[in-house]
C-alpha cells in the first residue's frame, strides 16, 4: 500500500493486515475458478487490485470479498478474455453514433477520457450492432484502461496512476436519448458495471453543456451513484463555456485537449472532431507498449514497477554518454544562441505586451450618466424576458416529464421496448429520405454551377481566339465579369503591359474552375450515391418492421405505443443534428 491510499484506512484499522486476509480468502475457494484465465492473471490478486475494492467496501474484508467475487465471475461471465481480442470490426461505427474517446492525459499523468452522449443515435447505432454488442465493447474498453492505459500512464509518469479524468459533454442531448429505452439500458448497466467491477478508477468528472433536460437524466443516474462518486463531479451549463474551459486547462495541459474544449489539439490538423477518433496517450507510444509486454501487470502497478521507463530511458542515456563527446565546433552550431534572430534586441517602439493583452486590459470609452441609466434599463428588461422565457421553457420540461411518466405507466415499458424498433426504422427511413432529397439539391447546385463554368469557358476561349487574330469580342469589362481579377493582379506590371498574357490567365483560371467543379460533382455523386444506398436499407429495415405489424390486432404493441412515440416526437430535433 502506498500514497493516498493509506489516507482510506479508518483510524484503528491495520490496513495491512485486512489487505492480507482479503489475499488469503481470495487465493481459495473465494477467489478466481482455478486454471481460468483470470487465475493465471498475477493482477486479479495484486495489492493494487485488492486495495481498490478494499476502499470501495471501506475496508470491510468480507465485503470486499464479495465484492471481488462478483467480479471474478462477471469477469467469466463475460468472457473477458475473448472480447478484449476481438477485433470489434463495428468499432467504426460504434465511435460514429456513440462519440467517446480516450485522448491523451492531464497534468497529473491521469488519462483524459471524453464522451458525448448528447450526440448519440441509437436508432443507427442499432442498425449495425446490437445492445449487448454495445456492451460487450464498453466492458473491453474499461478493462483495457486497466490492463493497458492505466499502466502505460503511470510508467511515463515514473508514478502509479490508477484513476482518470473524465469529460462528459452533453450538447445535443435530447428526450430521444433520455427517453430511449435501449440507450436507457446501456447507461444503467455501464454505471452498474462501472460502481461494482471498477471502483476507484474515476479521479475526476466534469461535466460541460448540460442543458436543461440534463436535470432529467441526471435524476436518473444520480440514484444509482455513490455520495463518492456525485462529490467528484463538477457540472457547467451550456452557457457557461469559459468557466469549463477554465476549469479543463487548470487540469489539462493545452496541448492534450482538443481544441473544441479551449485547448490547441487537432490530431489531424484540420477536423476538430478527430481528436474523437485519433489513439493519443502513452499507450500509443512503442517504448511503453515494450515494457508493458515484458513485464506483468501487478509489477507494472506498484511504485517501482512505475519506474520501469525512467530506469530504461536513464540506462539508455548512460550508454549513449560513453561515447565520444562532441566537438566543441559542432555543439557552438546547434547551440540556441547560434540560431538566426537569437539575442536581438527589441526594436525601437514596439509593444511587447500588445500580443499579450487581455480582455481587461482594453480601454473602454467612458458613458455618460444617462447612457448608462438606459443601459442597465435594457439589461434588466432582457433579464425579465430571459427568466421569462427560463420559467415557461422549465414548465414545458416539467409537464413533458409527467406526462412522460403517464404514458410509461399506462403503455406499459414493456409494450413501448417491443416498438422501439418500428418506430426507430421508421424515423430513420423518414430521415434518411430527407437526406437523400438534401444531397440530389447539393448535386443540382453543383451542376448548374458547372453548366454556368463551361459556358463561361467556351465563350472565353472563343473570345481568345478573335483577340489572337485580331478582332477582340470582348470588352475589358466583360472579360473582368468573366473571370474577375485576383488579389495583386493589379500590381503586375506585366500583365498591364501584356493583354494577351492576361487573357491566357483569364482563360486558365476559368478551365480550373471547370475542373474544380467537376471535381466536387464526382464527389457529390458519389456522396447521393451513398445516401441512396442509406435509403434503400433504411426502407428495407422499415418495411420489415412494419410487416412484423401489419396483421397485429388492436392489441398491437405498435398501435399501443404510438401516443408514447408520437409525443416524444414532437419534442426532439430532427435526428440530422445529432450526427456527427
Amino acid at each position: 500500500m502506498y500514497g493516498k491510499n493509506l489516507q482510506t484506512i479508518p483510524r484503528g484499522v491495520d490496513g495491512k493486515a485486512r489487505l492480507e486476509a482479503v489475499r488469503r480468502r481470495v487465493s481459495g475457494k473465494e477467489g478466481p475458478k482455478p486454471g481460468s484465465a483470470e487465475d493465471k492473471l498475477g493482477y486479479m490478486r495484486s495489492d493494487h487490485m485488492l486495495v481498490r475494492f478494499l476502499i470501495a467496501r471501506q475496508w470491510d474484508v468480507d465485503r470486499a470479498v464479495a465484492m471481488l467475487e462478483g467480479h471474478y465471475r462477471w469477469l467469466a461471465e463475460t468472457n473477458m478474455e475473448t472480447l478484449l481480442k476481438d477485433p470489434f470490426p463495428e468499432e467504426v461505427h460504434i465511435k460514429r453514433y456513440y462519440p467517446q474517446a480516450y485522448h491523451g492525459t492531464d497534468k497529473l499523468g491521469r488519462p483524459l477520457y471524453i464522451e458525448r452522449p448528447g450526440l448519440i443515435d441509437m436508432p443507427r447505432l442499432l442498425q449495425v450492432t446490437t445492445c449487448e454488442r454495445i456492451l460487450q465493447y464498453v466492458y473491453a474498453q474499461t478493462e483495457l484502461q486497466i490492463r493497458r492505459r492505466l499502466p502505460a500512464c503511470s510508467l511515463m509518469r515514473g508514478e502509479v496512476v490508477d484513476k482518470s479524468l473524465n469529460i462528459m459533454d452533453l450538447e445535443g442531448l435530447s428526450f430521444k436519448i433520455v427517453t430511449h429505452t435501449t440507450a436507457r439500458k446501456v447507461v444503467k448497466d455501464v454505471v452498474s458495471m462501472l460502481q461494482n467491477h471498477y471502483p476507484e478508477c474515476s479521479g475526476r468528472m466534469i461535466i460541460i453543456n448540460a442543458p436543461r433536460v440534463f436535470g432529467i437524466a441526471w435524476s436518473f443516474v444520480k440514484p444509482q451513484l455513490d455520495a463518492k462518486t456525485v462529490e467528484k463531479i463538477s457540472i457547467f451549463g451550456s452557457d457557461q463555456r469559459e468557466a469549463y474551459v477554465q476549469c479543463l486547462l487548470d487540469l489539462v495541459d493545452a496541448d492534450q485537449l482538443p481544441q473544441m474544449y479551449g485547448g490547441t489539439c487537432v490530431c489531424d490538423g484540420q477536423d476538430p472532431m478527430s481528436c474523437m477518433r485519433a489513439v493519443k496517450g502513452p499507450w500509443a507510444k512503442p517504448e511503453v507498449l515494450k515494457i508493458l509486454e515484458e513485464h506483468p501487470l501487478d509489477e507494472v502497478l506498484t511504485p517501482e514497477g512505475a519506474k520501469l521507463l525512467q530506469k530504461s530511458q536513464q540506462e539508455g542515456e548512460a550508454a549513449a554518454s560513453s561515447q565520444p563527446a562532441e566537438s566543441p565546433a559542432a555543439a557552438s552550431a546547434a547551440s540556441p544562441a547560434s540560431a538566426p534572430g537569437a539575442g536581438q534586441p527589441q526594436a525601437e517602439g514596439e509593444d511587447l505586451t500588445s500580443q499579450h493583452r487581455t480582455r481587461s486590459a482594453v480601454v473602454l470609452p467612458e458613458l455618460a450618466e444617462a447612457e448608462f441609466v438606459e443601459a442597465e434599463r435594457k439589461v434588466a428588461t432582457i433579464m425579465d424576458e430571459y427568466r421569462a422565457l427560463d420559467e415557461v421553457h422549465m414548465k414545458t420540461l416539467t409537464d413533458w416529464v409527467a406526462e412522460f411518466n403517464s404514458l410509461v405507466q399506462e403503455i406499459g415499458r414493456p409494450v413501448l421496448e417491443r416498438a422501439q424498433g418500428y418506430y426507430d426504422s421508421r424515423a430513420i427511413w423518414q430521415q434518411a429520405i430527407q437526406d437523400f432529397a438534401e444531397q440530389q439539391g447539393v448535386l443540382d447546385r453543383v451542376n448548374l454551377e458547372l453548366e454556368v463554368a463551361v459556358k463561361n469557358l467556351a465563350k472565353a476561349e472563343t473570345a481568345f481566339e478573335a483577340f489572337l487574330r485580331g478582332s477582340d469580342a470582348l470588352s475589358d469589362q466583360q472579360w473582368e465579369e468573366l473571370a474577375p481579377a485576383k488579389v495583386g493582379d493589379e500590381n503586375d506590371a506585366e500583365l498591364d503591359s501584356d493583354p494577351k498574357l492576361l487573357r491566357m490567365i483569364r482563360v486558365s483560371r476559368l478551365g480550373d474552375t471547370v475542373a474544380n467543379l467537376q471535381t466536387r460533382r464526382d464527389r457529390e455523386v458519389g456522396e447521393l450515391t451513398l445516401k441512396r444506398d442509406e435509403l434503400e436499407e433504411a426502407r428495407r429495415r422499415f418495411e420489415s418492421e412494419d410487416q412484423m405489424h401489419s396483421a397485429c390486432t388492436w392489441n398491437c404493441s405498435v398501435k399501443r405505443a404510438a401516443p408514447f412515440y408520437e409525443k416524444r416526437r414532437l419534442h426532439d430535433p430532427p435526428s440530422s443534428h445529432l450526427l456527427l
